[in-house]
């Protein structure tokens, strides 16, 4: 899986995990921000739980661009594209 996608999907997982507890607790009549406060709680418990290994490779991806050791085959192809051009136009 490419790392955009890896960390889109984790992305999506930790936002559903905070939604659900909110919207049953908006449902249920609880303050906005205590139903907040308690779906971010239950999320972060949740994904601290069950989510180690996504968090784990999202977290090599994010500190792969720190150290600059990332490259993503999409942008090198079409940054060799863009150079023949460069050079065809000189």
């Amino acid at each position: 899986m490419s790392p955009s996608r890896r960390i889109i999907l984790y992305s999506i997982i930790r936002v559903v995990l905070f939604a659900v507890p909110f919207i049953v607790f908006m449902l249920i009549g609880i303050w906005w921000w205590v139903s907040a406060l308690t779906a971010a709680i239950i999320a972060a418990c949740i994904s601290y739980l069950f989510l180690n290994r996504q968090r784990h490779e999202v977290a090599e991806v994010v500190s792969s661009w720190g150290k600059g050791t990332h490259s993503d085959a999409d942008n090198d192809v079409e940054n060799e594209a863009l150079d023949s051009r460069e050079g065809d136009a000189r």
